[in-house]
């Protein structure tokens, strides 16, 4: 309730970083494989920052919720549930505008849905990292969105790329638009084997930089 609550107070800031997503897709969606990684991308951005907004905003509620006696666990979590659930749900919007818009262009258009919401997965915990790491939300909006603007500007084929959170928009894209033949299943499990164990790996992170935020250190009573 209260991630929902702090979301609904960010109504402008939430359209913008709903709508920028689109924007990108739109502008390139002449070119499919270009125009898919775009969009992942930039939904990927909105998911994070969403989870920025509410992760900074809700860190004097979460110490008192604490102190209080609420579960660490169950404050990070929760919070991590209410923003991919929300991120979910927009995915599902951006699946049907793109199956259809190119949906009859696409080699494997099934696997639209998946690479979106593999996509957010690993982007909402990757927000909260990014909240654990920076003061304030501007100055962690800039740091994701650095992180996102490397994503589409390095070679992706090069070896190195894959330390980067959503590589695997790159596999996933090549599996959905291009005619890969004996190899389109690599590309599949390779895109899937890689967002999945970002998101594990980010979501543990999260819990853990949550867990040592949110310590209630109890001093003794008086003798």
């Amino acid at each position: 309730m209260v991630t929902t609550h702090e979301l609904s107070r960010r109504r402008g800031a939430l359209a913008l970083a709903l709508l920028l997503p689109l924007v990108f897709y739109l502008v390139r969606i002449d070119t499919r494989w270009t125009a898919l990684r775009l969009l992942s991308i930039g939904l990927g951005w909105a998911a994070a920052t969403l989870a920025l907004f509410t992760s900074v905003a809700s860190r004097s509620i979460d110490l008192r919720l604490a102190a209080s006696g609420a579960s660490p666990t169950a404050l990070v979590l929760g919070r991590h549930t209410a923003v991919l659930g929300l991120g979910w749900i927009i995915t599902a919007l951006y699946s049907g505008l793109v199956l259809l818009t190119i949906g009859d262009k696409l080699t494997h258009p099934a696997a639209v849905p998946l690479m979106l919401l593999l996509t957010v997965t690993v982007a909402a915990p990757l927000g909260s990292v990014a909240a654990a790491l920076v003061p304030r939300d501007l100055e962690g909006a800039l740091l994701l969105l650095a992180v996102m603007a490397i994503q589409l500007l390095v070679d992706p084929t090069a070896a190195w790329t894959r330390v980067l959170p959503l590589w695997s928009t790159r596999e996933l894209s090549s599996y959905i638009v291009d005619c890969l033949g004996t190899q389109a299943d690599d590309y599949l499990w390779r895109g899937l084997l890689h967002g999945l164990g970002f998101a594990v790996g980010l979501v543990v992170l999260t819990w853990l930089l949550g867990i040592r935020r949110l310590r209630v250190i109890r001093l003794p009573e008086p003798q």
